[in-house]
């Protein structure tokens, strides 16, 4: 059987072009939106990595996110920042 992390995402949203504001409450009603239509599937969050020297706060703000919905039991399963460090892959519960 396939770890979760080798499988493609059943759905991408990117999150480019928003403030950080906007794109983790985006997020958020993405992930809600996806938890309840894939039960268990994964999806991707594309945050970018940041501006050089610059920092990434969206990618700061959205593994926050992440991190609360996991630990609160809430439509999060798990996530994993890929390699590339742009986007996030998230097991939805």
């Amino acid at each position: 059987m396939l770890d979760w992390t080798e499988r493609p995402p059943d759905a991408t949203y990117d999150l480019h072009g928003q403030t950080v504001v906007e794109a983790v409450g985006n997020a958020a009603r993405f992930l809600r939106v996806q938890a309840k239509v894939r039960k268990g599937g994964m999806v991707r969050l594309i945050t970018g990595r940041g501006r050089a020297g610059g920092g990434a706060p969206i990618r700061t703000r959205v593994r926050t996110l992440l991190k609360n919905l996991r630990e609160r039991e809430e439509v999060v399963r798990d996530y994993l920042l890929e390699d590339s460090e742009g986007s996030f892959l998230v097991r939805l519960r």
